[in-house]
């Protein structure tokens, strides 16, 4: 049997974060509380607090007298959420190049990142978004502000299962290019190249944000004629 964490409440967190991040549960699917408990063989007291906990990080919807939804973002949402990261990322550039001497493991984990994206199967979105989301956090652990970290952790949270789910939904066409640019990043850092670094990381979020940007377009029309 699964060890489970403390509390019953913390497990049905996790788990149910787990069931958004792997696209498990889809954007704008319901939640019935009764449903899901039954699903996870507990009572569905911790449950709904995991939910309501769910909703205050912005990654589901309280429908009243309804349950709950998983959050489906506007291409305004996604939109906005990717020009948060460019703004965090390009402002960590900075401090990440200062700092970047004093960490040689982040560097090895960049590293180790940079393979498993270039090895990661090719259909693996959800292993694929992990590695993407550790990659980029690189960048803003290298800034050492434990509360830069905590708001870019709660940010890439919000979009993880759109992420996943755009793209399931949408070929990886920018595999490969997304791999050179991440390198560039790298190579940028070893260099001690603040002004490399932001053009980088700017290039990759613009390119990044008018990929799901096209795509939460196209689901948005999509739901319409359903």
């Amino acid at each position: 049997m699964e060890r489970r964490p403390v509390s019953l409440l913390e497990w049905a967190y996790q788990e149910i974060r787990q069931m958004l991040f792997s696209g498990r549960l889809a954007p704008g699917e319901k939640i019935v509380v009764g449903q899901l408990a039954e699903k996870l063989s507990i009572s569905p007291t911790p449950v709904k607090e995991a939910l309501n906990r769910l909703v205050a990080e912005g990654l589901l919807d309280a429908m009243p007298r309804r349950g709950f939804q998983v959050k489906h973002l506007s291409a305004k949402e996604v939109h906005d959420i990717l020009d948060c990261r460019l703004m965090m990322e390009v402002f960590a550039a900075r401090k990440a190049v200062e700092n970047f001497k004093r960490h040689p493991e982040i560097r090895k984990e960049m590293l180790a990142d940079l393979k498993e994206l270039e090895n990661v199967e090719f259909h693996d979105y959800v292993e694929a978004t992990r590695l993407e989301q550790s990659y980029h956090s690189s960048f803003i652990r290298l800034t050492e502000n434990q509360h830069l970290m905590n708001l870019y952790n709660i940010l890439f949270g919000v979009g993880f299962s759109f992420y996943v789910y755009a793209s399931e939904n949408h070929p990886m066409e920018r595999h490969s290019e997304a791999q050179s640019e991440h390198r560039q990043m790298l190579e940028a850092l070893d260099r001690g190249d603040v002004e490399g670094l932001e053009t980088a990381l700017r290039s990759h979020l613009e390119r990044t944000i008018n990929l799901y940007e096209t795509f939460s377009s196209a689901f948005a029309a999509e739901t319409l004629h359903n």
